[in-house]
């Protein structure tokens, strides 16, 4: 579901800015391949407008407004580059071609030393949000990484937690592993512990590993439609209490940033009963796009491994 009208969306936008271009070139009397560059050019500015907007909103609403400052303005302005670029490259040419990009490994045993890794991500992402990352884990050996797509997209996270449980099951299932590492982006964060409310999931489950996940909410969900993005809001009910419940017998990491875009307060990844890893500079989607991160992250599903 969500990939076909992630496909029919990023299609739409290019043709529109296709043929915006297309007409511009007609009444300058130029070349008509002329339109590429213009579609091109268009969506990027549209990536920056969204995330530029991002941007002013988080710190409205941030934890730490003078961490900001902090930064030069070299450092501001690849910080917001960088998350632009990698807005752009997400939503208009890797989600759309996630089946293509995104095919699930063998089945089989894993190697010895090694868990499978499932990766997760978050609100109005699917599986090609982590296609960057997994080619780091498999160029250092990790060849067992599986991403999934949650669905339905904008399905309550109680409901989402249920169809990643599925997903942890047949993973374990496949590689005749009893326990998987789990690294999350965004939302997917709250997902991952919501499913540990299961006996059996949480069995398999070695640790989760959350990058840039809104524990406490995110001022900016308020701007989002669908019950999961309701349920990201600071102070609902259903937040309120998974973070009232106790604390599961399964480690977790929160890797996030200072410089958060998407999540304000950026204090909200900060769990008492995690290890807690704030980073600076870097943005909500270029998380995912960091050798820093990718490395991190790398470490961390060794250590699981080995525990």
């Amino acid at each position: 579901m969500l990939a076909r009208f992630l496909i029919f969306a990023a299609g739409a936008e290019l043709a529109l800015y296709l043929a915006a271009g297309a007409w511009i070139c007609r009444r300058l009397d130029v070349s008509l391949i002329s339109s590429v560059p213009f579609a091109v050019l268009a969506v990027l500015l549209t990536g920056a407008m969204v995330v530029a907007l991002s941007f002013i909103l988080s710190r409205r609403y941030a934890a730490a407004p003078h961490a900001i400052e902090r930064l030069t303005g070299a450092r501001k302005l690849q910080l917001f580059i960088d998350e632009a670029l990698a807005f752009a490259a997400l939503f208009t040419l890797l989600q759309p071609l996630d089946r293509w990009l995104m095919p699930s490994p063998p089945r089989g045993a894993v190697r010895a030393g090694h868990l499978p890794v499932l990766l997760v991500p978050g609100i109005y992402c699917n599986a090609a949000l982590w296609w960057w990352m997994r080619r780091r884990f498999r160029a250092r050996g990790l060849r067992c990484v599986w991403a999934v797509t949650l669905e339905p997209p904008l399905a309550g996270i109680d409901r989402l937690a249920r169809d990643l449980s599925m997903h942890i099951a047949q993973v374990c299932e496949a590689t005749s592993a009893p326990q998987v590492v789990l690294v999350t982006h965004s939302m997917g964060g709250l997902t991952a512990r919501a499913c540990l409310r299961d006996p059996s999931t949480r069995r398999r489950v070695a640790k989760i590993v959350s990058l840039a996940a809104p524990h406490h909410g995110s001022e900016l969900a308020r701007w989002a439609v669908g019950l999961n993005a309701r349920q990201l809001r600071p102070g609902n009910a259903w937040l309120e209490a998974l973070n009232a419940a106790e604390p599961p017998p399964v480690p977790i990491v929160s890797l996030f940033s200072w410089h958060d875009n998407f999540v304000a307060p950026q204090d909200s990844p900060v769990l008492a009963h995690a290890t807690n890893v704030p980073l600076t500079g870097i943005g909500h989607l270029s998380l995912v796009f960091s050798k820093a991160v990718a490395l991190r992250v790398y470490e961390e599903i060794l250590s699981a491994s080995q525990m």
